[in-house]
């Protein structure tokens, strides 16, 4: 499933990162990688990635059945600069259900490093037998994003208004969105 990684793009900066699964010596560099993302940002994670002890729980448990999470790394030094992951459930009626979460870097941000990261994505849930994928995103925070992933044919399934509070208890709304994978897609 990994013979092609690492994956090289080329930034519209002109950067090149690697794409590849996230592996345990990457541990001190996600935690370096979470250090610069916004707090503002952080607190609408579902889980307290500031912590390291979370990101060291992360790594205890890696199973990529359970939880595929992928880096995107700069050439030059390594350093990580966007995750990604695909959470999955290997049995019930929701086991051809894949939900992602993605962070990217905000240097990195505008140089289409989440477009590839989810198109790269999309290829692996695909060949793991998922049939839809599910992201939710933060409206008013995440706008952006949201933008992005409605050119990669996501749309919006549900908004749960007033869902969840930013760091001074301000309501926002979460809005679902969802791309059905169809298992005959091909490369042309």
């Amino acid at each position: 499933m990994f013979d092609a990684y690492p994956k090289l793009v080329v930034l519209k900066d002109g950067t090149s990162v690697l794409l590849r699964p996230m592996v345990l010596s990457d541990e001190p560099g996600l935690n370096d990688f979470f250090s610069r993302i916004p707090e503002k940002e952080r607190w609408f994670r579902r889980e307290n990635v500031s912590d390291p002890q979370v990101i060291k729980s992360w790594f205890q448990q890696m199973d990529y059945q359970r939880v595929l999470p992928m880096v995107a790394v700069r050439e030059s030094d390594g350093l990580i600069v966007a995750n990604l992951s695909l959470h999955r459930r290997s049995w019930g009626c929701l086991s051809h259900v894949g939900h992602i979460r993605i962070m990217v870097d905000p240097m990195y941000r505008g140089q289409r490093l989440g477009t590839w990261m989810i198109l790269d994505l999309v290829k692996l849930a695909m060949g793991m037998g998922v049939e839809k994928l599910v992201a939710e995103f933060v409206a008013g925070v995440e706008d952006a994003a949201m933008r992005g992933v409605q050119k990669l044919d996501f749309f919006k399934a549900a908004v749960l208004e007033d869902y969840v509070k930013d760091p001074e208890g301000g309501y926002h709304d979460l809005v679902i969105m969802v791309k059905n994978l169809h298992r005959d897609w091909s490369d042309f």
